[in-house]
C-alpha cells in the first residue's frame, strides 16, 4: 500500500502548489522514483511541463507529457488521464479525484490550498485513502 502525504500549503495561489509539486518531482527523481504528475486538464498539464523547465535555475527535472513519443523513457510524466500512470511509483496528484489506481505505487502526494473549500474536498480524500487502508500523514507547509 503507498503512503500518502496531504500538503497543505501556506499560501493559497495555484502557483504555490504547482511550485511544490515541482519541488517534490525533483526530490522524488533524485530517490529514484518514477514520478506521474496527474494534471486536472491537458492546458495544466502543458503549463508543468513549462514549469519544469524553469521552476529553479540549478535544478533539471527529466520530464515528458504523457503524450509524448518519449513518455515510456522519461522519470517524470505529465498528464491528466489515468491509465498514464504504467510503471509510476509515485503520483504527485494536482487533479480534483483521489487516486484508485494504487497497483507499483509507494507514495502518492495530495495538494491543499489554504482555503475553506479545498480543506473541506481534502477531508473527503483523506476518508477515502483511509477506507482503502493507506497510511495517511499531513504536512503543514
Amino acid at each position: 500500500m503507498p503512503k500518502v502525504n496531504f500538503y497543505l500549503l501556506k499560501h493559497n495561489g495555484e502557483q504555490a502548489r504547482l511550485a511544490l509539486a515541482c519541488r517534490l518531482a525533483d526530490q522524488q527523481t533524485r530517490a529514484g522514483q518514477q514520478v506521474f504528475i496527474m494534471a486536472d486538464s491537458p492546458a495544466a498539464a502543458r503549463e508543468l511541463d513549462q514549469l519544469l523547465w524553469s521552476f529553479t535555475s540549478d535544478s533539471f527535472v527529466p520530464h515528458a507529457l504523457a503524450t509524448d513519443a518519449q513518455a515510456s523513457q522519461a522519470q517524470v510524466v505529465i498528464g491528466h488521464t489515468l491509465p498514464a500512470l504504467a510503471g509510476s511509483t509515485c503520483v504527485l496528484n494536482l487533479g480534483e479525484t483521489p487516486i484508485d489506481d494504487h497497483s507499483g505505487l509507494t507514495a502518492i502526494a495530495e495538494f491543499i490550498l489554504n482555503d475553506e473549500q479545498a480543506k473541506a474536498d481534502s477531508r473527503v480524500r483523506w476518508h477515502h485513502y483511509k477506507q482503502l487502508g493507506f497510511e495517511l500523514q499531513l504536512h503543514q507547509l
